[in-house]
């Protein structure tokens, strides 16, 4: 196909719809380099996360976060999920592919086998609303990066279902989260002996990945961690 034809029309529908940054507004991009750069990750996240502490002594689940949730990756996440900009998927999904290859040595240090990549579902309220689940994008850019880095990932959409009274988070403090994901998360069995690796979209109390640990484990699988898009600063690991 002839790209140079059809850019007079994109030029006029910038006109008409100007195009954005997700992020910080900036005119003419999708996501703007600077944007980008924020999605430089992954770092640790996991502690100052009060749902994920644990009762039995042991450390809380590990967690990888790709940047701070906060200024233009707070609007970046929300444009995303909520504002239907699913132009940005694919950036998102290069961001979360990057993390993979810079987590695989991790992960090879940890287990020689396959891996399960399992994103955590949307409510189905906001799966209807939204027409998708964006966290399976994410999930598919980690695969692609874990593979290049050498691990042999898949992805495990149907690991986990939310049940259809299960509200959607947003909006809800770290009381309500609990008590809204209490029994609410069932896991397949699936393959026991291949461990797995959550991905969501933020970590702020850390309610729903607690939630997802515990279903998983169980279902008797054993989860490695998680790597979310972003945490609460309150959370963020440097």
């Amino acid at each position: 196909m002839d790209q140079a034809r059809w850019r007079p029309l994109a030029r006029l529908g910038d006109l008409v719809v100007p195009l954005a940054c997700a992020g910080c507004g900036a005119r003419g991009l999708v996501l703007c380099p600077a944007c980008v750069t924020l999605l430089g990750g992954p770092h640790r996240c996991e502690q100052g996360a009060p749902r994920l502490d644990r009762t039995d002594g042991l450390p809380p689940l590990p967690v990888w976060a790709l940047a701070a949730l906060r200024g233009p990756v707070h609007g970046l996440v929300v444009a995303w999920k909520d504002g239907g900009r699913r132009d940005v998927d694919a950036a998102l999904a290069d961001a979360m592919e990057r993390a993979g290859c810079a987590l695989a040595r991790v992960v090879r240090a940890t287990t020689p086998g396959p891996v399960a990549v399992v994103p955590v579902p949307s409510s189905p309220r906001s799966t209807l609303r939204r027409g998708c689940v964006p966290v399976e994008v994410l999930a598919a850019g980690l695969v692609r990066g874990l593979r290049a880095g050498g691990v042999d990932a898949r992805c495990d959409e149907g690991a986990l279902r939310r049940r259809a009274w299960v509200r959607d988070q947003a909006g809800l403090g770290r009381d309500a989260r609990g008590r809204n994901l209490a029994g609410a998360l069932v896991a397949r069995a699936g393959d026991v002996s291949t461990p797995v690796v959550v991905v969501d979209d933020v970590l702020t109390t850390g309610a729903t990945l607690a939630a997802v640990h515990d279903a998983l484990v169980a279902a008797g699988r054993c989860v490695l961690g998680a790597v979310v898009l972003a945490a609460t600063p309150g959370t963020q690991v440097l």
